[in-house]
């Protein structure tokens, strides 16, 4: 209940009142009369009034508007001073502009505040991205990569680290990206095509990073000849078939088991838990080409933890990276490089939410400031509805020196909320459709 129910409306209803927090601060700042302040759609819940405005909380949670006097063109406008239209242009485009800024402000600060707090990151993503291993039959092998292969560059990003690698990946199912690799000092040129995976259709390569795993158990996959002896997470495996694990590395354990005679199983694992030293039998299953018992280990992590100047410099720097994502993902959808079922909607944001408040306090911080980044650049695009759109009119009518007809204002704003309601029920379409197991 919490995790699926409580921590996404929390979450999302942060996002929303400081959006709309923005809207409302400014439009106060110019003394433009605010008729109401609401915490979701629709039907008016519960509230109070306070002064000439009606706080509320409504009946649908998923978003909010502050509504100031005369601000739509369907509203009767009786050119009152403290009618949004009668305010300056400058001032009506602040208004505008404040929600997205409060939207990149918050992640901006949650990063920050984050990084200077301390928060552990997988090794593997800090510096350039070092291949691991290649999976057989994969996108990866076909262009020639192989593990310990550095990626010198991918997609024109240079010296990228393996978040950037994975993003570039994930966006570019069936279509070809280029890539140079430093094997051992010597470039190599080649580009890889990654294949469409999964419910969201996105990119898979096949080639894992680099890392150097423990020798302790993270997860024991299901069904597997591991969970069937009874390994844990937490257990440390320190001899395969009695010879012992001198490196503590879990790369070392695998080698050990995948080197194994199949006349020789069932054979000994050795591990510790509780510092009470154990062992089991056990067999391999066939998976992916390759006899596993089924183990996976912990890999190492580092904690960042900065200083103010420090924290707020790689809070910006992933503010950007992350960015510069959304828009390349934007551009992908309009030329149909993308497809719309990689996109998250409501149902995925709770979803998300939930698994990220279950992992811990700074997953759900960096999960929080993505979204809140997220609606701050959506709403900056140019569709007269959103914010975008009300700075792009603003402009437009600025430079041809008059306002545009209410009539003309009607149908635009009608003709954007339509197109709106219609991308809503798509994505809400394709949110649902991820949920529903594939009979394939």
């Amino acid at each position: 209940m919490v995790s699926t129910v409580i921590v996404p409306l929390l979450v999302l209803g942060i996002i929303v009142v400081l959006h709309e927090l923005g809207h409302f601060v400014v439009a106060k700042l110019f003394k433009i009369r605010v008729e109401t302040f609401s915490v979701g759609f629709g039907p008016r819940l519960l509230g109070f009034r306070y002064g000439e405005t009606d706080y509320r909380l409504s009946a649908f949670p998923l978003g909010g508007y502050v509504r100031m006097a005369g601000e739509n063109p369907t509203d009767t406008v009786t050119g009152a001073p403290d009618e949004f239209l009668s305010k300056p242009k400058w001032q009506r485009f602040l208004v505008a502009a404040a929600g997205p800024a409060m939207n990149i402000i918050l992640a901006v600060a949650l990063l920050t505040g984050l990084f200077m707090y301390g928060t552990e990151v997988p090794a593997f993503t800090e510096g350039t991205a070092v291949v691991g291993a290649v999976e057989k039959g994969s996108p990866a092998e076909t262009a020639g990569i192989q593990p310990n292969d550095r990626i010198a560059s991918i997609d024109g990003k240079q010296q990228p680290n393996w978040d950037e690698v994975e993003a570039r990946i994930l966006t570019s199912a069936e279509h070809k990206v280029e890539i140079v690799l430093n094997r051992s000092g010597k470039t190599i040129e080649t580009s890889i095509t990654p294949s469409r995976q999964g419910p969201s259709e996105t990119g898979y390569s096949g080639m894992r990073p680099h890392f150097q795993e423990t020798n302790v158990i993270e997860r024991v996959l299901p069904g597997s000849p591991a969970e069937a002896v009874g390994l844990h997470p937490g257990d440390a495996i320190t001899a395969v078939n009695g010879v012992e694990i001198t490196s503590q590395s879990g790369r070392e354990i695998r080698n050990s088991i995948r080197a194994i005679s199949p006349e020789l199983e069932p054979f000994a694992l050795t591990f510790l838990r509780a510092g009470e030293r154990k062992t089991v039998d056990v067999s391999r299953m066939e998976r992916d080409g390759e006899r596993i018992v089924g183990l996976e280990f912990v890999t190492p992590t580092i904690v960042i933890r900065e200083g103010f100047s420090g924290a707020l410099n790689r809070s910006v720097d992933k503010n950007v990276e992350y960015g510069a994502m959304v828009f390349q993902v934007l551009r992908k959808l309009v030329t149909r490089e993308v497809s719309m079922k990689s996109v998250d909607g409501p149902i995925g944001i709770v979803r998300a939410a939930g698994q990220s408040y279950e992992a811990g306090a700074g997953p759900l911080i960096m999960l929080i400031a993505m979204i809140s980044l997220n609606l701050g650049l959506m709403n900056l695009l140019p569709i007269p509805i959103l914010d975008g759109g009300v700075m792009l009119l603003l402009v437009l009518e600025g430079i041809r020196g008059e306002d545009l007809s209410l009539r003309w204002k009607e149908r635009i704003f009608q003709f954007s909320f339509v197109f709106l309601l219609m991308l809503m029920a798509f994505v809400i379409y394709s949110d649902v459709m991820k949920l529903i197991p594939s009979q394939g």
